[in-house]
């Protein structure tokens, strides 16, 4: 997304000049914004033009007669979204209004290859337009730029945060969310990398944002919640496991992960049912079973499907460790031979 090319089309008399600032900033981030479009009957909107021209924004004027409909700026910025989609080179549009009018616009440029994020408050914002998007920002009212000094300061204090990262009324939400994301983007051996699981949560609910929940990057974000384990390997690459507790309600707990150092400790308990129907050696014949492969190193579907032969079922995400993650936290033996290097099983030296 560093290199899209980006048309900014702002329903003005919707979404008003709060957050636009920095909104654009935002969009900044995610490519060039070769157009940028407010659209309104100007004639009755003279407050915030100072402000437009700063963030170079273009005001496109409609006039609206006495007996025109309250959509016709809709429909303006409508023909000037189709209109760019066939004649500039524009890889993702921003439409800026909480109207679920656009629906059917975003519809067509989703399906004609492009992607399409919207803003708009949260208050007054249709789930349907949110989950027709790609992705979808949420605007609230924030302090005004200095630099205008015909507009009124005004903040609006944050939410007050719950113990596991979100607000209290979202905690459900958010973990189903997160779980029905794990499940869906997780492989054979239930899990899945963190940059996937990201894109996977964005798809399923496009309003979501780590920040919007008080963390300065995902993985902080994940690593708060009691839903999901979190491992990291080397570099920056981490994955991401459903907890055998998820569905136990979490403790009341205020305090933060603490993380001392590049590592987290994980424990796991299996079930007492399945632990009594694997081998007692079970670990030794998994370390015979990666053995006998000859190579340092072993892909994880393959290190995975040969445990699992060993602990008699199909697939290790159906035994008593489902993960690689958990099977070599379950045993010394394992652990002092063999260690998790992203996708790959390798051998100790």
């Amino acid at each position: 997304m560093s290199d899209s090319n980006i048309a900014l089309l702002i329903d003005f008399e919707n979404a008003g000049l709060d957050s636009m600032r920095t909104l654009v900033e935002q969009m900044s981030g995610v490519g060039r914004i070769i157009v940028k479009r407010a659209y309104a009957d100007w004639s009755s909107q003279r407050k915030g033009q100072e402000q437009l021209i700063e963030l170079g924004i273009e005001a496109i004027h409609n006039y609206r007669g006495p007996r025109a409909g309250k959509n016709s700026c809709d429909i303006k910025l409508t023909i000037d979204a189709v209109e760019l989609l066939h004649s500039a080179q524009v890889d993702t549009f921003v439409i800026v209004s909480s109207d679920s009018d656009f629906v059917p616009l975003v519809n067509h440029l989703r399906g004609s290859g492009k992607q399409v994020i919207g803003a708009g408050r949260e208050d007054v914002t249709s789930a349907t337009m949110v989950k027709s998007c790609d992705r979808y920002i949420f605007l609230r009212p924030s302090e005004v730029d200095q630099r205008s000094p015909s507009t009124v300061r005004r903040r609006i204090p944050a939410k007050k945060r719950s113990p596991n990262g979100s607000n209290s009324k979202d905690s459900d939400t958010l973990s189903s969310l997160i779980m029905r994301a794990v499940e869906a983007a997780m492989n054979d051996d239930g899990i899945v990398l963190g940059t996937k699981l990201a894109q996977t949560i964005q798809r399923i609910d496009p309003g979501f944002s780590y920040k919007e929940q008080g963390y300065r990057n995902f993985r902080e974000f994940l690593e708060a919640r009691n839903e999901i384990t979190v491992t990291l390997h080397q570099g920056t690459d981490f994955t991401v496991s459903l907890n055998p507790s998820a569905n136990i309600k979490k403790p009341d707990n205020h305090n933060r992960p603490i993380r001392n150092g590049p590592q987290r400790l994980i424990t796991f308990q299996p079930n007492k049912n399945l632990q009594d129907q694997i081998p007692e050696d079970w670990d030794n014949r998994v370390n015979e079973a990666w053995t006998d492969r000859n190579k340092d190193q072993i892909s994880g579907q393959a290190a995975a499907s040969a445990a699992a032969r060993v602990l008699g079922f199909k697939r290790l995400r159906d035994s008593v460790y489902p993960t690689l993650d958990k099977l070599l936290a379950s045993s010394k033996l394992l652990q002092s031979k063999w260690a998790r290097n992203k996708n790959y099983v390798e051998k100790m030296k």
